[in-house]
């Protein structure tokens, strides 16, 4: 396991309606790190990460945030404890603009902040900076995926936790989402855990892979160098 890990689960199992989909899954994940979360369909990558944001029930063993015991937190004490997501499909909110979309990220920060905030999204993706009254539905997707990752960004996050972000999208796109999830990483010591595709799996841009096999975690896979 990790050493002083940011979060850390112990013989996890979560699941609906009190039937498990994930079992006794260990992880850890140090500040700064990230962490991709691989799997096909079913495999209970989503599960997971929606245990830890608390949308997803906690059957067994306990989930860590700080050396803090969360497994009982509502999803908004997390939020303002510094855990954001950034859930499968962008789920952006079409008929508002990207600015609102943004704000709509914060909403439990104070209104005095959500300028700054901004502006720390805007450096990350300065094309929502371009496109701040427009609305969000007629952006691309790329630019969608961009903005859903920004919305998680605005409460200032220590954790985020990402579902498909290459979802059809480009490579070109894909490049440019990931090389900006490790900035903001290397420059906030932000911890990210991502959940992915096996098809979707892209090695190189992360610290460690974790494969997930019918809701249990197989052995690390080493990152080969670049």
């Amino acid at each position: 396991m990790v050493a002083d890990p940011r979060l850390e689960l112990k013989g996890v199992r979560a699941g609906y309606d009190r039937v498990p989909v994930v079992f006794d899954v260990d992880l850890g994940v140090a500040p700064g790190e990230i962490v991709i979360l691989v799997g096909g369909n079913g495999a209970g990558k989503s599960t997971l990460l929606q245990a830890v944001m608390g949308t997803v029930a906690v059957l067994a063993g306990e989930i860590r945030y700080d050396g803090k015991r969360i497994n009982r937190w509502p999803v908004a004490r997390r939020a303002r404890a510094g855990i954001s997501y950034s859930p499968e499909g962008r789920r952006v909110f079409s008929t508002l603009t990207v600015r609102e979309n943004l704000d709509a990220g914060a909403s439990h920060i104070a209104t005095r902040r959500l300028r700054d905030q901004r502006a720390e999204v805007f450096s990350y993706f300065p094309i929502l900076s371009d496109r701040s009254d427009q609305l969000a539905g007629t952006l691309s997707g790329g630019e969608q995926q961009m903005l859903a990752i920004g919305r998680s960004l605005m409460s200032g996050p220590d954790l985020i936790l990402v579902e498909e972000p290459s979802q059809g999208l480009a490579p070109v796109i894909v490049d440019r989402v990931y090389g900006t999830l490790q900035r903001i990483c290397l420059d906030r010591g932000t911890s990210v855990v991502i959940a992915e595709q096996f098809q979707q799996l892209r090695e190189y841009d992360c610290d460690r892979v974790v494969i997930i096999d019918k809701g249990m975690v197989r052995p690390y896979v080493a990152v080969p160098a670049p």
